[in-house]
């Protein structure tokens, strides 16, 4: 079995005007964000103990958040994690600062694009579910590992500095900690060969100094170190501060990654991770399946109904992978009408029939514009990693396929030969 890693978010809407609220719920559960809707904040507040839904939004309208919401909001979040979202008519310092006291992830102004709003819960959700920060700790001390191990961050320690770039090419780090002092290498220097490698440029670095000696800060940050700890900090600033270098690094990194239109990772990630994927499959010998997909006549969409449609299509499907997909699985828009998916630990058979799914299901996914509405299909070739010797080498052959899918008819699933 391969079952879905997200199931629909439970979104509730606070909206004291029934005609808006139903409006906003329409627009976006078009988007694949249904919503409940309650009418007051009573209804709210009993609905959220007996079910937490994963993100509260409430409609201010023309007002700022009452103390009482306030209040009820706070209270609200002290026993059950949820993302709060808050859509206002009011954009001027006042009625944003109100919206922070009140405990608001986000804050929308009218007229407001739902289709961001759905971006932003998708980013929200998925940092509060997000992995543990991944740190490179180059240092003889045991005292900061354990101290960032307590403040709930992954780390990896070496007293070799000659290690670092073998261990940072497996681990990943996603921040960079180097003694100042150290047996076999000057940690200055150290920092200066880690800025000389491309590879590591965007990757923050820390120096933390000598239990006496505070004079190496400047020269830290000369040679590229983005900010230096005296190696006297106590263990609540150390790990706030790794924390918040690490959170930085890793919604930039967002950013990079990917697509805007959909969220999902882009041409560059997809490529890097299948490459990350492939490593681990020749080590662990475990099967892998990808599939190629490609939306059917996507050019014919767009000169009928318009690019605006064209892309809601395109959104529709990204939605519909990540709803269909597990959490392991890599989706990724590889271009255009074009989507890679990367399934682990997924044999060939077992990736057919899930992609023979998804492309059933999309095909019944009713799309429309300017109140006309209308079906799409997807075609799409899977291939299984065994027998290739490279990433670029399995995606050509579920390109093959796809290729072939085309040529069958569209809206099928065809299987890539064995290599």
């Amino acid at each position: 079995m391969h079952p879905s890693a997200h199931s629909p978010f439970l979104i509730y809407l606070l909206h004291p005007n029934a005609l808006l609220a139903k409006d906003t719920a329409v627009q976006m559960a078009q988007i694949g964000y249904p919503l409940t809707v309650f009418a007051t904040l009573a209804e709210l507040v009993s609905a959220t103990h007996r079910q937490v839904p994963a993100v509260i939004m409430v409609d201010l309208g023309k007002v700022s958040a009452s103390k009482q919401l306030q209040q009820e909001l706070l209270r609200l979040r002290q026993v059950a994690g949820f993302v709060l979202i808050l859509l206002s008519s009011r954009g001027n310092f006042e009625a944003r600062l109100n919206a922070v006291q009140a405990g608001a992830d986000a804050y929308f102004i009218r007229p407001i694009d739902l289709l961001m709003v759905g971006k932003e819960i998708e980013a929200l959700t998925r940092r509060r579910e997000q992995s543990l920060y991944r740190v490179m700790l180059v240092s003889e001390d045991e005292q900061y590992a354990e101290m960032l191990r307590r403040a709930g961050i992954e780390v990896v320690r070496t007293h070799r500095p000659s290690e670092l770039f073998n261990l940072s090419g497996t681990y990943q780090p996603e921040l960079i900690l180097v003694a100042a002092t150290l047996q076999d290498c000057n940690g200055i220097d150290l920092i200066r060969l880690i800025r000389q490698n491309a590879c590591f440029l965007d990757i923050p670095v820390i120096c933390i100094g000598d239990q006496s000696d505070e004079t190496l800060h400047l020269p830290a940050l000369i040679a590229g170190a983005d900010d230096f700890l005296p190696g006297t900090i106590d263990a609540t600033h150390f790990g706030v501060t790794v924390a918040g270098r690490a959170e930085r690094y890793r919604a930039l990194r967002r950013l990079i990654m990917h697509d805007s239109l959909t969220g999902l990772y882009n041409h560059a990630a997809i490529k890097e991770y299948l490459a990350r994927e492939m490593m681990h499959i020749e080590r662990h010998a475990v099967p892998l399946s990808m599939a190629m997909i490609d939306l059917d006549f996507f050019k014919k969409v767009n000169d009928t109904y318009g690019h605006p449609a064209g892309d809601q299509v395109i959104r529709s499907l990204a939605r519909l992978l990540q709803q269909r997909l597990r959490r392991g699985d890599i989706i990724g828009r590889y271009g255009g009408e074009e989507f890679v998916i990367v399934m682990p630990a997924t044999t060939l058979d077992a990736a057919i029939a899930v992609v023979a799914d998804i492309c059933a299901a999309f095909a019944q996914v009713r799309q429309s514009a300017d109140g006309v509405e209308f079906y799409s299909t997807l075609s799409a070739g899977v291939a299984e990693a065994s027998g290739h010797a490279s990433a670029a080498s399995l995606l050509r052959s579920a390109d093959a396929a796809l290729y072939q899918a085309k040529h069958a008819g569209r809206n099928c699933v065809i299987a890539a030969s064995p290599p």
